[in-house]
């Protein structure tokens, strides 16, 4: 078993570990995209190169004066880039910062509920300690609880006899002469037939015993709506004694000043909601800015793409690739030299576009996840599963869910499923199942946790606590006693 601050360490580690990993796959893209340029580059230095060698082939030396200007151009769109890139970064690292700074409110006015908490779980334990040497509650307590135990056993007794009646009338309604003469209800005053209708009725009656059976089979129908009745009237007695008990245990709490505590808890609790939903704010704008950084990662910014469709498109001019292909077909070494450091900047090219593909589609998938984690991270607050008295049943199967989610073997919904199946909330001092809190009605007694947990309360001797049911109805399954006795 883990605590629930220890269960949502484990996501903050995570969650860093994430950001860690997309920071170097960041960095690797933004390296491989600036070897990218610089390839470009010297395949324009190297171009000017080969036209002052091929001379012969310009015009008054224009192409390299153009390839010059082309560079200048370029130069001047990656200056750009690297000034909005700092800027973005700069961004970042102020939204990381506000982020630091507001996780230590937090923890700080986390700790400020937890002793509001502590106050009205304590107060609750000693209220409940005084009723229990109470001989007037002792007395009304014992009287729930006999009233519970009697709706409960003539709940299940009428239960019982609805279905012995389904089973016992199946030879009375597939016997064809005696529903006919039931429906047609002979034997009673509503009885109509005329004379020859009724001779025969009459002998169909002797012929089949009808007036014993009629009588057993109105007897069977009978009882269970008796004893229906008779446990619907111990019902409402046994509610009027749970809410006679449920009034002595709010008259209890308000002597004590428990209402007072638990506003000062609201109070306190109001404040940390108002963090939570500012860290939801930055973290959503974080996102965006990460949005931004992989997109400048991976070189799909504005001045990166102008960058390379500009020198793409100066490549492409014809008599760059007429100067290529003399080149090629002349035996000069001093071109021959220069071409091939242009294929072979071709070939890495290619090596390059392949493992930058790969990096993009890893830090691609880094963003998801730390999305996913920090959504499930902003449910863990809002439920208060941190808070003192919250523990999570198998610390080792959290760790495991966490390694598995990161794989990618689980999404979010999973993740945090089990994170609902596996809390736990056991306050130290006082009893949800105490006094009136133990019928299946709700409790009056909220271990200073109020309802921040949702979905029900652990019960002290395990499992959940029901706050809604109540007493057994028809087909309702019977008495909740929610573990109260």
């Amino acid at each position: 078993m883990i605590s629930g601050r220890q269960a949502l360490a484990s996501i903050d580690h995570i969650l860093n570990e994430e950001r860690a990993k997309m920071n170097q796959a960041g960095q690797s893209i933004e390296m491989l995209n600036a070897t990218q340029v610089e390839y470009q580059r010297e395949d324009a230095r190297d171009y000017r190169e080969l036209a002052k060698i091929r001379i012969d082939l310009l015009a008054g030396g224009q192409l390299v004066e153009h390839l010059e200007r082309t560079e200048r151009h370029v130069l001047a769109l990656l200056k750009n880039r690297e000034a909005a890139a700092r800027e973005l970064n700069e961004r970042i690292q102020a939204a990381e910062g506000a982020r630091v700074t507001l996780e230590a409110k937090r923890a700080a006015q986390a700790d400020e509920v937890d002793q509001a908490a502590e106050a009205v779980d304590q107060a609750e334990g000693d209220t409940q300690r005084r009723l229990d040497a109470d001989p007037d509650y002792q007395a009304q307590r014992e009287r729930t609880r006999e009233a519970a135990r009697t709706a409960k056993h003539a709940d299940e007794k009428a239960t019982q006899s609805e279905q012995e009646k389904t089973q016992k009338s199946e030879s009375y309604r597939h016997d064809a002469l005696f529903m006919y003469l039931w429906k047609r209800q002979y034997g009673l005053p509503e009885y109509s037939a005329n004379s020859f209708i009724r001779w025969l009725d009459g002998k169909v009656a002797q012929l089949i015993g009808f007036a014993d059976a009629r009588v057993n089979y109105e007897r069977l129908n009978e009882i269970p709506v008796r004893l229906r009745e008779h446990a619907e009237r111990l019902k409402v007695v046994a509610e009027e004694e749970v809410q006679a008990l449920k009034i002595l245990d709010t008259k209890a709490r308000k002597a004590d000043g428990i209402p007072a505590l638990e506003q000062a808890l609201a109070q306190q609790q109001s404040k940390l909601d108002h963090i939570d939903a500012r860290l939801e704010i930055g973290q959503m704008e974080y996102q965006e800015l990460l949005a931004r950084k992989t997109a400048f990662a991976a070189g799909n910014d504005e001045h990166t793409r102008k960058a390379v469709a500009y020198l793409a498109a100066e490549f492409q001019r014809d008599d760059l690739t007429e100067l290529r292909r003399e080149a090629l077909a002349t035996p000069f070494p001093d071109d021959d030299l220069i071409v091939n450091r242009l294929l072979q900047r071709d070939n890495e090219r290619r090596q390059l576009e392949s493992s930058l593909q790969s990096l993009q589609d890893t830090l691609e998938q880094h963003r998801k996840r730390l999305a996913e984690l920090e959504s499930v991270q902003a449910e863990f607050k809002r439920h208060r599963y941190d808070r003192a008295g919250s523990s999570f049943r198998d610390g080792a199967l959290i760790t495991l869910m966490l390694g598995n989610f990161l794989n990618g073997m689980l999404d979010r919904r999973a993740l945090w499923k089990l994170f609902q199946e596996q809390q736990r909330y056991r306050p130290q001092h006082s009893d949800l199942a105490f006094g009136s809190g133990g019928f299946g009605h709700g409790s009056v007694w909220s271990g200073g946790i109020g309802d921040e947990l949702g979905g029900g309360f652990s019960s002290p001797g395990g499992g959940r606590f029901r706050t809604g049911g109540g007493f057994g109805s028809r087909g309702g399954g019977g008495f909740r006693t929610g573990g109260g006795f």
